[in-house]
């Protein structure tokens, strides 16, 4: 076998990379050749991404990979869900890219809610009425610019938006679109219902098409003309669970700035508990089922660092600090996870401690406490939505998957082990990029299936594996 060199372009809320893959007969090995922070920006009390900033930080990500790979044979984009960038017929942007954290759209998901039209929203879609949904976001633009159903061609998310920047060709990709109550929950299209009652012109939309197919070479850039870009799964989460290799009935975990719990499955989870449980019914590259729930993640404690000054910098640093959380007794009262003052405060310790009051509880005093009620509190919404999943899907799970940042946080992954009783297999796996690039093989014929390129990474995946105590 011939080795292929693929580019994962990765971009996350907090931080982007460009990742190579080196695909033989060995397997992949994966190279960093570009890393580059990532951050709101915030103009009049709205929040916004750089967008420029991010497509500049790309195409040097592309030419630094291109010198170091000569040969580089294809790249492929994944971000963050739901956030978009519209667009005319010329390709140009009419209005700014928001980011899903502003607050512009909660008096509309409030409204949403009291009204009840939140159960009729997920029987259509099979996503719950959250404030970030793409769907409020568009509703929101059109509600303030009318002007913009005029002016407007089409309606990228950011994936979408960056495959057209890189190739000319403009698609709406399944998983993406999945993110943010777009699609009709029975089939693999957008929902004309929920895009009616928000007044979104269906005209935006198109698709949405299915990974693994190539878009063309790269443009406007002559270093990297003879690369071919390819569609991958623009949603990064997406990306990380089909990289995850299975041991059995496996339950996943995604741990990163969000944690989300789920699985990939033949139906969509819907009915009355999936409504209550708030399930996300996401889809995969191909436009399979993807339920999930989601929750605030170690963005909590990313938030926290900020407020100590001794806070980790290094590895040997993290697992001082783990070993010290390991000693903090078990928290007498855990986090309210539905607590939505945690989505984007000033001030992540004061809204911890508000929420820790509110239930009679003491906060911590120290970071090492915060870390353990952090942990001890992403496993218990872990326990709670592995028994809910097990009730809808009619299965019993037999392992607990995890990859993410969170997947290196020894206290948490054993604290979820101890919560469900079940064994927690930790992938030294770099998810997303790894799903990323997989998909790219698959587009470029370098692959027969995804089952044939997981079984053969996982040959070379170290992992660790955390029991219940006492187990």
């Amino acid at each position: 076998m011939q080795k292929i060199h693929a580019a994962a372009i990765d971009l996350g809320a907090t931080s982007g990379r460009v990742i190579v893959g080196s695909w033989s007969k060995n397997g992949l090995e994966l190279t960093e050749v570009h890393r580059f922070p990532n951050a709101i920006r915030t103009l009049n009390q709205n929040a916004y991404w750089d967008i420029g900033g991010l497509v500049h930080e790309v195409q040097k990500g592309l030419l630094e990979a291109k010198r170091i790979f000569p040969d580089l044979a294809s790249c492929g984009v994944d971000t963050w869900g739901v956030d978009y960038a519209m667009v005319d017929k010329a390709g140009r942007l009419v209005f700014p890219v928001h980011s899903y954290r502003d607050t512009r759209t909660e008096p509309i998901k409030d409204r949403i809610v009291k009204n009840g039209d939140d159960r009729k929203l997920f029987d259509w879609t099979g996503l719950p009425a959250i404030n970030y949904n793409t769907t409020n976001q568009l509703h929101e633009a059109v509600t303030a610019y009318p002007l913009l159903k005029d002016m407007v061609d089409r309606v990228l998310l950011l994936p979408d938006y960056l495959n057209y920047l890189l190739s000319g060709k403009m698609l709406n990709e399944v998983s993406i679109a999945s993110t943010g109550q777009l699609l009709d929950i029975s089939e693999c299209g957008f929902s004309e219902q929920a895009l009616q009652y928000y007044g979104i012109p269906e005209k935006w939309f198109e698709g949405p098409a299915k990974a693994g197919q190539k878009l063309g070479k790269v443009r406007d850039i002559p270093e990297l003309k003879d690369i071919e870009l390819v569609l991958v799964p623009g949603h990064d989460t997406s990306c990380a669970f089909e990289a995850i290799p299975k041991t059995g009935n496996d339950i996943f975990i995604s741990a990163g700035t969000w944690l989300l719990v789920g699985g990939l499955t033949a139906r969509s989870a819907s009915g009355d508990e999936a409504f209550e449980l708030g399930i996300n019914n996401e889809r995969d590259g191909q436009g399979g089922y993807r339920p999930n729930k989601i929750i605030f993640g170690m963005w909590l404690l990313e938030q926290l660092l900020p407020h100590f000054s001794t806070r980790p910098s290094n590895d040997a640093e993290w697992s001082a600090l783990t070993e010290q959380a390991e000693e903090h007794p078990v928290p007498e009262t855990l986090i309210d996870r539905n607590d939505q003052s945690l989505f984007s405060p000033a001030d992540m310790k004061e809204a911890i401690d508000a929420n820790i009051r509110a239930q009679g509880g003491t906060p911590p005093t120290t970071l090492p406490g915060y870390m353990r009620l952090i942990c001890d509190s992403l496993a218990s919404f872990v326990h709670d939505t592995m028994d809910s999943f097990s009730r809808i899907t009619l299965e019993s799970f037999d392992n607990i998957a995890i990859v993410g940042g969170g997947s290196k946080n020894r206290l948490l992954c054993q604290r979820i082990a101890d919560a469900t009783g079940l064994p927690v297999t930790s992938y030294a796996l770099e998810g997303t990029a790894v799903g990323n690039i997989g998909y790219q093989l698959l587009g470029m014929g370098a692959i027969d299936n995804l089952d044939v390129f997981r079984a053969k990474i996982s040959e070379g995946i170290s992992k660790q594996v955390y029991r219940p105590s006492g187990a």
